[in-house]
């Protein structure tokens, strides 16, 4: 009965956490400026079918690489079916991209956007994903500026001001994902791809995310945001230490600390946002120990 859960867990639940993260903390942004929303639950769903999706979709035309880093084992090893994971990736963008378009034309809209970016992030002869600068701009835009400016949305319009609050997550959200390209240099230059930890090595990449880093404090304080600055400047030491030590487990370090800072922030506007934390983290624990006999995932 437990493999059937692996369709739930091959969509790496874990990794949803700054995605949720990142819209919650546009939402709380829109209060700001906006009016009362009552569609946090739909967005908050949809967008974890369509989050989903991008990284099934991800998976599926990555099998090779994760086969030499040693990790996601659900398709590579043959836990699910290729062609099973096809079809669940097609119904999970069907019935997330569509019914956005019933919570606003603009969230409609951020999510057909979306899902040309993860299109084009993941499928041959695009495969953003191997490349450096392209693989670096479409996490900076999705995962940063269009996640925050669809719950900014949800409680207020549309406007450039929105683009431009954005910009604190999009810069973290470009440093988190130059940190997580580090731990794969060797598995993706034996299969071809010319991710940044590739291209630039391991100083100069933790060096721009530090930067990175750092710009997206300034920021947060001219845009008075104050929970992303908080959470930037508890974070910050971590991405310095990472640096001077130039090791790759320091950087994971600054990188889950980095979730973790902002995920507490999200948490303090929506409590509720901590329940699921917690009995996801239980449950992916359980679920791993019971399968597959793994300590995962771990905090620290």
């Amino acid at each position: 009965m437990i493999k059937y859960l692996d369709y739930i867990f091959v969509l790496r639940p874990v990794l949803m956490v700054p995605v949720w993260t990142v819209l919650l903390l546009g939402h709380h942004q829109g209060s700001r400026y906006g009016y009362l929303d009552k569609s946090l639950f739909w967005l908050f769903l949809l967008f974890t079918l369509f989050i989903g999706g991008a990284y099934l979709q991800n998976q599926i035309y990555d099998l090779e690489t994760d086969r030499k880093n040693k990790k996601l084992f659900f398709l590579a090893e043959g836990y699910i079916p290729l062609e099973n994971a096809r079809k669940f990736t097609l119904l999970l963008y069907l019935f997330s991209v569509i019914p956005a378009y019933f919570l606003s034309l603009t969230i409609g809209l951020i999510f057909t956007l979306g899902f040309f970016f993860s299109f084009f992030y993941s499928t041959p002869p695009f495969s953003w994903k191997n490349k450096t600068y392209s693989g670096f701009l479409s996490n900076l835009i999705s995962y940063g500026s269009l996640l925050f400016i669809a719950g900014f949305c949800a409680r207020a319009d549309f406007s450039l001001k929105v683009v431009l609050l954005s910009l604190p997550y999009a810069l973290a959200v470009g440093a988190i994902y130059i940190n997580t390209t580090l731990s794969d240099i060797e598995g993706d230059r034996l299969t071809g791809k010319i991710t940044w930890g590739v291209k630039f090595g391991i100083f100069n990449s933790l060096l721009f995310s530090t930067f990175l880093v750092f710009i997206s404090i300034i920021t947060a304080l001219i845009f008075l945001d104050i929970p992303f600055l908080i959470s930037a400047l508890l974070s910050f030491p971590f991405y310095i230490f990472a640096l001077l030590t130039q090791e790759v487990e320091r950087s994971v370090l600054a990188t889950k600390v980095s979730i973790l800072f902002l995920s507490l922030a999200a948490g303090y506007f929506y409590s509720w946002y901590f329940i699921i934390l917690i009995l996801g983290f239980i449950g992916t624990r359980l679920y791993y120990k019971q399968r597959f006999n793994l300590e995962y995932p771990k905090l620290f």
